[in-house]
């Protein structure tokens, strides 16, 4: 008997269609999984022989060959447990396979013959989607990541009885299509820019950051507020659309983070590994090729706080992640692509002390401050648009009642200086003023005399790099949006100049430390 069961598998982000042949003849007992299979593959035999005999079924004493199609890309994870299960089970369903041609079965089995929670769901069944199928069978405790997926029929099931009842019409299974609602959607943030008193420079600096999706590094004594501005960037960034939750989600599914009460991420990710963190855990891969911290806070905040106390070839390794917006993890048989659009934030000391820019005594020698600094390279300091150094807030407004703007004031701004982007772009493959390419800034940075003067003394003056040049003119633009300018004129060149200073001052300037 050959029967032939359609399932999926993940390579990133993505699924792929895996056709489950499983064959059942006369011979010695024996019990093969072919086709490439994974570890956890490979020890789905036991795992369905066991679940199909607690499910009251007889197992077939005979020889039985599982094939994995297509047979040259490797399947792992315990999704397929199901779907051999079903192969192996074929006499027992009274359906023709027809309808099976329409169905896709996931899920991991117990020994029990219930279905366990897999993780990647909600690319699963996004895949399927895509692959025309008419409905898919999953696990019951994944239905919430997965139920507003329309146009597909999502059964979500309990136990492997439980799917063969409902196949053969004997078991009724109630499942709801649920809209995802966006337009409704609250966030609520514990950090508010109105608890930031003081610093209207970095907070004009996030604010810019956050409309046009710049790289922003804050540099300055502890306690000076970088990491409280840090945390509150997120709070100024639009609100995600349906698009952009469920992108985000497939990659929250895979690693298995989706918050079992909401089924989704509605909030942009906020990610800040430490600095002893590993290259693998910040990039990602492993045997596994799991997604990297990079990859977790897509269309999010990524935070490197104390960035000069990361290891250098770590921080080497997100040149091209930050530049391209992608990762590509490679392995001996296959390469995974991660998608890696993410706001870089930065914080960082300026000398082993941290006071070497306050009003409190350094005690660093020179060439330890020169030592420090360089862990930061040249080509990595490229990457970021804005560069801030932070200062000791007085005692005077440290102490006043607080008038700030609040987040959501900010936010408005923000959100319509996208709006403006959104609109700019719309025949473009990108969103936002940093993503242009040279041929985009000439076409939609019109600059007229004086400001093409200013650029030329700033460029020369500093020896500008092409990358640092196209950065200067980028954060001009996006400063002409939140202004509602429709070109760019000198006043926003030069507040974009302002933003560079400290790279030029600090990163580049030679040190003189008087030591009294």
């Amino acid at each position: 008997m050959l029967s032939i069961i359609n399932s999926n598998n993940l390579i990133g982000i993505d699924s792929f269609l895996v056709k489950v042949e499983t064959d059942i003849t006369r011979g010695i007992p024996a019990f093969n999984v072919v086709g490439l299979p994974g570890t956890e593959v490979r020890e789905a035999r036991e795992r369905v022989k066991s679940a199909i005999i607690n499910s009251g079924y007889d197992f077939p004493n005979s020889r039985i060959v599982v094939n994995l199609s297509p047979a040259d890309i490797k399947k792992e994870g315990s999704f397929l447990d199901l779907p051999i299960s079903i192969g192996i089970l074929r006499k027992y369903l009274n359906r023709d396979d027809s309808y099976l041609d329409e169905c896709v079965f996931v899920g991991e089995l117990s020994l029990d013959g219930h279905l366990r929670k897999v993780k990647g769901i909600l690319s699963l069944v996004i895949g399927a989607k895509n692959e025309k199928f008419k409905r898919i069978f999953i696990p019951y405790d994944n239905y919430k990541e997965s139920n507003f997926i329309d146009g597909i029929e999502i059964i979500p099931i309990k136990t492997l009885q439980e799917c063969i009842d409902y196949i053969n019409g004997k078991e009724n299974i109630n499942w709801n299509y649920k809209d995802l609602e966006v337009n409704d959607y609250v966030c609520n943030y514990n950090e508010d820019f109105k608890d930031v008193k003081g610093n209207y420079f970095a907070k004009r600096a996030a604010e810019i950051s956050a409309a046009g999706n710049h790289n922003l590094i804050m540099v300055g004594s502890p306690g000076s507020g970088k990491t409280m501005i840090a945390k509150r960037i997120r709070t100024i960034l639009p609100k995600l659309d349906r698009e952009e939750m469920i992108e985000i989600s497939k990659i929250y599914s895979i690693a298995g983070l989706i918050n079992e009460e909401d089924g989704i991420i509605k909030e942009r990710p906020f990610r800040s590994p430490h600095h002893s963190t590993t290259m693998q855990s910040l990039v990602g891969g492993g045997f596994n090729s799991k997604p990297g911290e990079i990859t977790l806070s897509h269309k999010g905040v990524l935070f490197l706080d104390e960035i000069a106390e990361f290891d250098r070839r770590i921080l080497e390794s997100l040149r091209q992640p930050i530049e391209d917006k992608y990762v590509n993890v490679a392995r001996v048989r296959q390469n995974v692509k991660y998608p890696c659009n993410m706001l870089v934030i930065a914080a960082m000391n300026p000398c082993p002390c941290g006071m070497y820019l306050s009003k409190t005594e350094c005690h660093c020698q020179t060439n330890e401050i020169i030592r420090y600094r360089n862990k930061l390279s040249g080509p990595l300091l490229d990457r970021f648009d804005i560069f801030v150094e932070m200062t000791q807030i007085p005692f005077e407004k440290l102490n006043e009642k607080s008038e700030e703007e609040t987040s959501e004031e900010i936010r408005k701004r923000v959100e319509k200086a996208r709006e403006i982007q959104r609109v700019r772009f719309k025949n473009e493959q990108i969103n936002n003023n940093n993503e242009m390419t040279t041929a985009m800034i000439d076409k939609y940075c019109e600059l007229d005399k004086d400001t093409k003067k200013i650029l030329d003394d700033i460029y020369n003056k500093h020896e500008l790099s092409n990358r640092s040049y196209t950065k200067l003119i980028k954060v001009a633009r996006t400063i002409a949006d939140l202004e509602g300018e429709a070109n760019i004129n000198k006043n926003h060149i030069l507040e974009s100049y302002s933003f560079r200073k400290a790279y030029y001052t600090y990163f580049r300037s030679r040190l003189e430390i008087n030591y009294g």
